[in-house]
């Protein structure tokens, strides 16, 4: 069944005629009649009783019309609302990203995002776990670390800068270590992999240095948490060790030796008709991040 006839036998019956019909639609009156009569053709049945005096529906017609028009107006209606969504922005985003960039950085740029995006509904996960975007109905994860092959497209972010800390408690027990050398005689606290490697970029040495240390985990907040119980020396991004620095709580370790930043990337689904809040969320985050004190917007990348 062709819409379009759908759409002029519903507008010839709400009218009352086909000249009507015509007039409202500024179109030929032979036109709408021969769209209806392939309209009844398809069906294979009669919808309209055409007399020269007035027009009649036949039950099929009448059954025909009762149920399409809602579903018409409907229709219609979803039409308007996406038409007008690309001139103002409305519906719902739905993100995910590592709990520790949710809740340090990126709360300021979602919610100058749904300041500036009023009609936006912004749903956000906040795991470390990998999104199957596309299986899922997820629209953008921003993703920490080196990226695997992926048919997912990604944006560059920035990266996040870095360092080592520790408790002045641990390094009057244990020492100040010189060099990054030094670190594998420390009690570190490591991550997991993608992020188990650890290499400086002003270092003559480019070989991944190797930390000493019985602990690892997957939580840049529980590195965080295990270096204010003394437990040993950890890497984790400036922005979660400020406040600990300016304490006193914390001490930063080899400050003379500078480490590669911690890449952040956005993925998406496809370039493709790309979801229009999508693409403002992107351009506002670059926006908001591309002066970002934290953020490191050109990455110096070593030679595996």
């Amino acid at each position: 069944m062709n819409l379009n006839d759908l759409n002029l036998f519903i507008r010839v019956v709400e009218t009352g005629s086909f000249t009507a019909a015509a007039d409202s639609l500024d179109v030929q009156k032979s036109t709408i009649s021969r769209r209806i009569a392939q309209l009844e053709d398809t069906l294979g049945i009669r919808l309209i009783q055409r007399t020269t005096r007035k027009l009649k529906l036949t039950p099929e017609g009448e059954e025909l019309f009762s149920r399409a028009q809602p579903l018409v107006d409907d229709l219609a209606a979803v039409q308007d609302d996406i038409s007008a969504s690309k001139t103002e922005l409305r519906g719902r985003l739905r993100l995910t990203m590592p709990t520790e960039i949710g809740v340090f950085m990126m709360n300021e740029v979602i919610s100058s995002f749904m300041l500036a995006y009023p009609r936006i509904e912004v749903d956000v996960e906040l795991s470390t776990r990998t999104v199957d975007l596309i299986e899922e109905g997820v629209d953008l994860t921003l993703r920490l670390g080196p990226l695997p092959n992926s048919s997912l497209i990604a944006r560059h972010v920035g990266g996040l800068r870095r360092g080592l800390f520790a408790t002045p408690e641990y390094i009057e027990q244990h020492g100040t270590p010189n060099s990054p050398a030094d670190l594998a005689q420390h009690a570190c606290i490591t991550l997991q992999r993608p992020f188990d490697h650890l290499r400086f970029i002003n270092w003559n040495n480019q070989e991944p240095v190797t930390m000493g240390g019985r602990l690892r985990t997957n939580s840049l907040s529980f590195v965080r948490e295990m270096i204010l119980q003394h437990m040993g020396i950890g890497r984790l991004p400036d922005v979660f060790c400020n406040e600990l620095v300016e304490s006193g709580r914390v001490v930063r370790v080899l400050d003379d030796f500078k480490l590669e930043a911690l890449e952040i990337n956005a993925l998406y689904a496809s370039r493709r008709n790309l979801n229009p809040r999508v693409g403002a969320f992107l351009d506002h985050m670059t926006d908001r991040l591309n002066d970002h004190p934290w953020v490191q917007n050109k990455l110096v990348h070593l030679t595996p």
